[in-house]
């Protein structure tokens, strides 16, 4: 059995202990002989935000671009170490629900407004205010945080409700990014289309459907102590480009149009991975798997035996590697390989195996056949459905394949996969209606192995907005995790978060496919100094620079 130990940044954030600056880089260095400039950097992506502000909603495509413009209290360091930022130290009670941090000063948000305890303070208040619609920042929130309060201009004091241990984990991640009072204070959809933040770049323009413009922020002073470099950016200007089709956006990388590129398709990966000219970078995800979550409120799937039944035929390994080509690899754990405490004891839970799945289903009582073969029970037919996003952006080309190859291995035992696609509104409503859909693909990027909490536990169910789509709870598995929560003890952690992935994954309340990852190639002859942050694998342009121009 092979684990990964729990981030160090855990176990470091023992009672009355006091974090402070360590590892800051020294002054700006000189950019290598021949280097350009200055100079604009073309980065292309297949998805774009609903919004630009990551405190509302909070999607993926919304941090990888916010952290161009947003500074966190800490940043996470490869090994899980947290680091300052914004926040120069920290100290935390002894009861571990109290955490104050010492603030950098002479730091100004880019509209001219004082970084300082009240902006602190404010951010947490936007956060936590309903209207915000701060879905992503309230699981991980909710239920633990209590208050903000300005102890001093420069110190800020975070009461909770119980014992978060993974607190500054969670606080790295762009989903916090601090922004400026003033500016949040415009009202959501102002600051949607251009929030305010201390960070590197500044918001200029977005092009609906097309790019978002940003400019270097010529007073920049508050890089994390793991930046590469101090001070203001090396690029002038970045342009962030929205190019859904995988071919336009691989080409654009080819041709020198684009700088870096997210998402290198599958079956780009072998040209891009033979081309001296491009650079690839691989970063796997911590938290739970690209998985088909069941629902277990449908009378079909309410049954343990069905579910497992399903989870044995889906052949989740064949399909993968069917649809993936070997990009992605499998992974049946109901967490991620890239999380901490991942133990690989659940990396294939249930093989696949149509004669148990057949025997489960007898069992269950789904014993007729109808005239096209599936499996029917009361006169009803076994019929599951999955309503997906057809937009490629959102539904790329190889999750497609995999729906398509689930539906004909599922019919091998008489299970009916009904595929429905639709737009983004009506994924939106059927993810809040649990009597529209038996199973959704879904995944949840999370830097703590605290995630299955977010994912599967009452609270989550009860704060109901369309994240638990297993629609599960189960009283163990709770207090399993609120346990973990509250110790900061490595050796207990573990034990806990093991028993954790055992008992979720005896529920078969999902079936895990394959970890997200950040794929992402740069034209190495044009553009270095692009790194990948491993909180919630963002690039980081801070330090990127320009060897000459593009093609």
């Amino acid at each position: 059995m092979r684990r990964r130990p729990l981030a160090a940044a855990l176990a470091a954030a023992c009672a009355g202990t006091l974090l402070a600056a360590c590892g800051a880089a020294g002054a700006t260095d000189s950019l290598p002989a021949g280097t350009k400039e200055g100079g604009e950097l073309v980065y292309a992506t297949d998805r774009e935000p609903t919004c630009l502000d990551p405190h509302n909603n909070g999607d993926m495509p919304q941090t990888y671009i916010a952290r161009q413009y947003l500074d966190s209290l800490v940043s996470m360091q490869a090994d899980g170490s947290v680091v300052p930022w914004l926040a120069d130290s920290w100290e935390i009670s002894e009861d571990g629900r109290t955490y104050d941090f010492t603030l950098k000063q002479g730091v100004e948000f880019t509209d001219g407004e004082p970084f300082d305890a009240e902006a602190v303070v404010a951010n947490f208040e936007q956060i936590m205010d309903p209207a915000t619609q701060s879905s992503t920042d309230l699981l991980y929130l909710s239920p633990y945080f209590d208050s903000a309060e300005a102890v001093s201009e420069h110190v800020v004091r975070i009461h909770l409700k119980r014992p978060y241990s993974p607190l500054l984990t969670v606080l790295s991640q762009a989903f916090f990014g601090i922004e400026s009072p003033k500016a949040m204070a415009r009202g959501l959809e102002e600051n949607c289309q251009s929030p305010v933040g201390t960070g590197p770049f500044v918001v200029s323009e977005w092009k609906r459907g097309r790019e978002v413009v940003m400019h270097r922020n010529e007073n920049y002073t508050s890089a994390p102590a793991d930046a590469k470099h101090q001070g203001p950016a090396y690029l002038e200007k970045v342009t962030w480009r929205f190019l859904k089709d995988n071919t336009a956006r691989f080409g654009a990388l080819q041709s020198g149009r684009a700088h870096a590129i997210f998402n290198v398709p599958p079956e780009s990966v072998p040209t891009a991975t033979a081309d001296p000219t491009i650079s690839t970078d691989d970063f796997v995800h911590a938290g739970v798997p690209f998985s088909l979550d069941l629902n277990t409120e449908g009378p079909a799937l309410s049954d343990v035996r069905v579910r497992k039944a399903v989870v044995h035929a889906s052949d989740a390994r064949g399909i993968v590697e069917s649809a993936y080509a070997g990009v992605f690899p499998y992974e049946g754990n109901s967490i991620s390989s890239g999380t901490p405490t991942y133990d690989e004891t659940f990396h294939e839970p249930y093989p696949y195996d149509e004669d148990t799945a057949n025997a489960l289903l007898d069992d269950a009582g789904w014993t007729g056949r109808d005239e096209e073969g599936y499996r029917t029970k009361d006169g009803k037919t076994l019929t599951l459905r999955l309503p997906y996003n057809s937009d490629p952006g959102e539904t790329p080309p190889a999750d497609l394949t995999i729906y398509q190859n689930f539906q004909a291995v599922e019919k091998r035992v008489g299970v009916e996969v009904e595929l429905i696609p639709a737009d983004a509104a009506t994924m939106t409503a059927v993810k809040q209606d649990p009597a529209k859909y038996d199973i959704q693909g879904r995944y949840w990027n999370s830097p703590t192995p605290n995630v299955m909490y977010i994912k599967y536990s009452q609270e989550t169910l009860d704060i109901d907005n369309g994240q638990n789509v297993s629609r599960v709870a189960d009283e163990e598995l709770d207090e399993t995790l609120l346990e973990a929560a509250a110790t900061t003890d490595p050796a207990e952690q573990d034990a806990l978060y093991t028993a954790a992935q055992e008992r979720l994954t005896a529920q078969a309340w999902h079936i895990p496919l394959y970890p997200i990852q950040t794929r992402l190639a740069t034209r190495s002859d044009l553009v270095e100094g692009i790194w990948i942050e491993p909180s919630e694998g963002e690039p980081v342009l801070h330090d990127a620079y320009l060897l000459r121009e593009g093609l």
